[in-house]
């Protein structure tokens, strides 16, 4: 059980760009979120990624296929890795669900790992879904290099989970789009190699206006 995993955030979408709150909805990348997909195909280029698996919302599909064309390996598809899903807080911007739902919002704030949004999952969930992925792969594979498409909060998740961490740490981690996370599974079990790398994005520019963040 000594696969690396590379694990990325898609590319920019128009959601991102407003604010959105995007879950399991989805929003196409926008013309910098392709060129940012590109840049990290460029980068990918340097490591010996052997698979890639990718969420099956739009805009991981979008990225991953980018990256997939660039270094000639065909994406797998798979829910395991979809954002976390939000509920009725989808398609709304931070002042919607302030309005709408500030008792949850305050929560999500500052109790995340307590958070239960109307129609959506908690974080646990997440979580659970995520080890049980990484789980089912380690036992399929070894020694692979295998590249992981997914979104911020399921990213921070997994990379909270491989640190032993609580989910309340959730906004200790960034997550920019198409940042780069490293990490290797060792006999003793997960080692972060690499976290938030967006060094191969050229004129990276940072979006504050996230509901996630």
């Amino acid at each position: 059980m000594a696969n690396t995993f590379y694990i990325v955030r898609h590319g920019q979408t128009n959601w991102n760009i407003l604010g959105k709150t995007q879950g399991h909805g989805n929003s196409d990348l926008t013309k910098k979120g392709e060129e940012q997909a590109l840049e990290l195909a460029e980068a990918m280029l340097n490591y010996p990624i052997d698979l890639i698996y990718s969420s099956d919302l739009g805009r991981a599909v979008q990225t991953a296929e980018i990256v997939g064309q660039k270094i000639g390996i065909e994406v797998k598809q798979t829910p395991s890795l979809r954002e976390m899903g939000f509920g009725a807080w989808e398609g709304l911007l931070i002042e919607e669900i302030k309005k709408d739902h500030l008792d949850t919002y305050t929560t999500w704030r500052n109790e995340p790992h307590l958070v239960n949004i109307e129609g959506g999952e908690t974080l646990h969930i997440i979580k659970e879904r995520v080890d049980s992925f990484i789980k089912e792969i380690n036992e399929k594979y070894d020694n692979k290099h295998i590249l992981l498409v997914s979104h911020s909060v399921t990213v921070r998740v997994m990379l909270l989970s491989f640190l032993n961490s609580g989910m309340e740490n959730i906004y200790r981690i960034k997550q920019d789009n198409t940042a780069l996370n490293m990490v290797e599974f060792r006999d003793y079990g997960p080692v972060v190699l690499k976290m938030n790398d967006t060094s191969h994005i050229k004129n990276n520019e940072k979006i504050n206006n996230s509901a996630l963040e």
